[in-house]
């Protein structure tokens, strides 16, 4: 398995040696193993049902940033609010993970017209008995961009770092590793951006801060979002629409 895992990492650097398109198209095949397939990437299928009913109900699918992701998402309450003027359609649901959500992508991603996407999700690395390799996880975050590049290939794509918290603490070195390797997918795939929130996570000593998260120490409160606010919407308010006053008046 090491072997294996080590021949992967090897062929995914090896960009000289391959052509990207090639490798992610063969990064399709990934195998992921977990205790119970279907039960366990069904688990959110009531909200997937709910988001079918509002696309086929919806006349406007139109939006400046479709947001895609896990919990950190969908309990930002005041997402509307903070990114104005943005209009922000929002698909993300419950304890999502990147393999779940390349299962339910015809509902949450295909469909929609975006001036822009915007992906935040954490937990493949989750301390929990699913939990698969950060390289699994950054492999299967490729082929999900792969997938919107081939449906929306004018449109840029945004992926938000992973955030650190003290209830995922064992975890903070591998999504180190894949928010690393992340920025460097970024940085060499076209209409690709990385936005890191980390920074304004930490106190001017270097330490995660206690007031920005809730009681369950995983999620973050009206501050942490705050912080989020300060460095998500400056990024999208200059791709989507330059030279606007970054507060949002146009």
């Amino acid at each position: 398995m090491k072997i294996r895992l080590l021949l992967l990492f090897l062929f995914l650097t090896c960009g000289a040696v391959f052509a990207q398109n090639d490798s992610i198209r063969l990064m399709e095949y990934l195998p992921v193993g977990h205790t119970d397939s279907k039960p366990w990437i069904e688990r959110y299928q009531n909200e997937i049902n709910r988001y079918t009913d509002e696309n086929r109900q919806s006349a406007d699918l139109n939006c400046d940033a479709l947001f895609l992701g896990s919990s950190s998402i969908q309990k930002w309450d005041s997402i509307y609010w903070d990114l104005s003027p943005l209009k922000i359609l929002r698909r993300s649901y419950g304890g999502a993970s990147i393999r779940d959500m390349l299962y339910n992508y015809d509902v949450i991603a295909r469909g929609y017209r975006p001036k822009s996407i915007v992906l935040y999700v954490e937990n493949d690395l989750c301390e929990c008995p699913d939990e698969i390799t950060e390289y699994e996880t950054f492999d299967l975050i490729r082929i999900f961009t792969q997938r919107i590049r081939r449906d929306y290939p004018e449109t840029p794509f945004f992926i938000i770092s992973f955030k650190p918290s003290f209830a995922r603490e064992k975890a903070l070195n591998k999504q180190k590793i894949v928010n690393y390797l992340l920025r460097s997918f970024a940085e060499n795939t076209p209409n690709v951006y990385f936005i890191d929130i980390t920074p304004g996570m930490y106190d001017s000593d270097g330490n995660l801060r206690k007031d920005i998260f809730l009681p369950d120490n995983l999620h973050i409160n009206r501050k942490g979002y705050a912080i989020w606010t300060s460095v998500i919407k400056p990024v999208l308010m200059e791709k989507l629409y330059p030279g606007a006053d970054p507060s949002g008046r146009y």
